[in-house]
């Protein structure tokens, strides 16, 4: 019950999700309830345009993106690079021998560079599988197969497999690396996610260094013009929701002390 219950919650808090569902509900409501169908298609139908056709995915993205910006390379005095996994789907391609690398997968794509960049680091992967997906290697041992094929060696490479959640990421890690006050490690995942990670690393006792990737959207002066195709627009808006709603949900719940946290 428990399990249904999160996926339903998963689902609904992706506005894609509510619009199909709303427009769904309206014919359906035509049929059997034409006074009722009748308000909730044309508003079904009103919401999906504002979605993809309006700002409204910049709009919201943007400030979770802009709130760490990308910033430069750190100094070489680093202790080791922490990887957010959660976007490689070890399930669907566990069957190929070449790895994809898909949406939200740039921390991965940098991480050769990184490695190169400071030969001394440690790398630690934080990436498990959800268990109702099904068996199969975790996204950790997938993941760090990839980092040894471009030559990083295997014995700077630690991997926490356990975890599925940001709040599991942090405080598995901090268990894992016992960092100290003095501790510098970089923390690579994407921009929009900066934000809850970081407060969530803070929350653990872990003060991490904001490394973000992949950014979306480009900047302020573009925050209220679409984007170029109403997809895109619409995937936006999916993003930024979910993420303004797991920093609420990570706040209520204590896992981070600060509901939108800053550099």
């Amino acid at each position: 019950m428990h399990l249904v219950l999160s996926k339903a919650v998963d689902f609904f808090s992706v506005p894609s999700n509510v619009i199909a569902s709303l427009a769904l509900l309206g014919l359906f409501l035509l049929v059997v309830w034409r006074p009722v169908g009748a308000i909730v298609a044309p508003f079904a139908l009103a919401t999906l345009l504002a979605a993809t056709l309006s700002p409204l995915g910049n709009a919201l993205l943007t400030p979770l993106e802009q709130r760490f910006p990308e910033l430069s390379y750190p100094d070489q005095g680093i202790d080791g690079i922490i990887v957010l996994g959660g976007s490689y789907d070890s399930v669907s391609h566990s069957y190929e021998s070449t790895i994809l690398l898909e949406e939200d997968t740039e921390p991965m794509a940098l991480m050769p560079d990184l490695a190169r960049r400071y030969p001394r680091a440690r790398i630690i992967f934080s990436g498990g599988t959800n268990p109702s997906w099904g068996p199969g290697p975790s996204e950790a041992a997938i993941v760090k197969q990839y980092f040894v094929s471009f030559g990083i060696a295997a014995d700077r490479i630690s991997i926490e497999e356990r975890l599925q959640t940001t709040e599991e990421n942090a405080r598995f890690t901090a268990d894992l690396i016992k960092p100290t006050p003095r501790s510098r490690w970089p923390l690579v995942t994407s921009c929009y996610h900066m934000p809850r990670a970081m407060g969530t690393f803070r929350r653990a006792g872990f003060n991490v260094i904001a490394f973000p990737v992949g950014s979306r959207t480009h900047g302020w002066q573009e925050m209220w013009w679409p984007a170029a195709t109403a997809t895109d627009n619409l995937r936006r808006l999916d993003v930024a929701v979910h993420e303004w709603l797991g920093l609420l949900v990570y706040w209520l719940a204590g896992y981070s002390d600060e509901w939108f946290a800053e550099p």
